[in-house]
């Protein structure tokens, strides 16, 4: 019988790559039934704050990217999103204040505690509701499948009297939060595994999450990976049609270790496509294309 392993999620309900996460959870858990997955709340805003990350507390990654930076990244985003049949909708207000949403988290523990996280991750996501409110997050409460009558009254009660802000709710997540930072957190989401002592950063290191569970579960044989993270195209679509030619530019510096980790799937992609697609290698200075960035961007936040 497989080991019983343990894995830490820490996350912020203002985070999207968060969000994401948490949809993927589900069917992590059917890959590993002898994995408890522990939902542990953080507050993202002190995690950047103690990293100091450039955007500050308050901010988003994104607002420090260049121009070019900002876009190709919110274009790899609607293409996880589709790829992973994520519903979204860009809020009309981001970032909120979420402290007293994670607070109320901590007053419930185990399966509750991750269904009003989805209720309060597709609030804020989906249908662009503002989870800052304590009459919307009552609200919520009373809308969350996965929470029984008597804890829905509880929390409403706590809601009321103020009293889910208690000592006990703001060390929890407090004290969550540092040890976050000493796992060597500096956003979210974060995935610890706890038989490992290893810390994983990013709704798309998921995968490695997956292969280091295996290691440690010697007596499975592991799934077909395409479980967890589907392909983006279809095997009835990876073919080029007869006749017709696709061209996949290379944009590469020979001083980029993530331009190399590129390059060595080259081969692969030959080998699925085959003649019909035309890799064209394009080497570039990286350096140049760094220092006109930042110029552009400085430009930018003086005008």
């Amino acid at each position: 019988m497989a080991p019983a392993l343990h894995l830490d999620f820490h996350y912020d309900i203002s985070c999207p790559f968060a969000y994401i996460a948490s949809l993927r959870l589900p069917a992590f858990q059917r890959r590993h039934p002898n994995l408890a997955i522990n939902y542990r709340p953080v507050l993202l805003g002190a995690l950047y704050r103690a990293t100091s990350a450039p955007q500050g507390a308050a901010g988003s990654a994104s607002d420090v990217f260049n121009a070019t930076k900002r876009a190709v990244t919110s274009a790899g985003f609607t293409r996880t999103l589709r790829r992973l049949g994520v519903e979204y909708k860009q809020p009309p207000r981001h970032p909120l204040k979420t402290t007293k949403a994670l607070r109320l988290l901590y007053c419930l523990e185990g399966p509750e505690r991750a269904a009003l996280t989805g209720s309060l991750y597709r609030a804020y996501w989906v249908d662009g509701r503002d989870v800052s409110d304590l009459k919307e997050l009552g609200s919520l409460v009373q809308e969350c499948q996965g929470l029984g009558p008597g804890t829905k009254t509880r929390l409403l009660d706590l809601l009321q009297t103020g009293r889910f802000e208690a000592t006990e709710q703001r060390k929890a997540l407090e004290e969550t939060t540092d040890l976050a930072l000493q796992r060597g957190a500096f956003g979210v989401p974060a995935f610890w595994v706890q038989e490992e002592g290893r810390l994983y950063w990013g709704q798309d290191r998921l995968q490695f999450v997956d292969k280091a569970l295996f290691a440690m579960e010697e007596e499975r044989q592991e799934p077909v990976l395409e479980a967890l993270v589907p392909r983006y195209a279809p095997l009835d679509r990876r073919q080029i049609p007869e006749g017709e030619e696709m061209k996949l530019e290379f944009w590469y510096d020979f001083s980029s270790p993530w331009a190399f980790l590129g390059w060595t799937q080259l081969a692969r992609l030959q080998r699925i496509f085959g003649p019909r697609l035309r890799i064209d290698m394009k080497p570039f200075l990286l350096g140049i294309l760094f220092r006109e960035h930042v110029f552009q961007f400085y430009a930018v936040k003086l005008s």
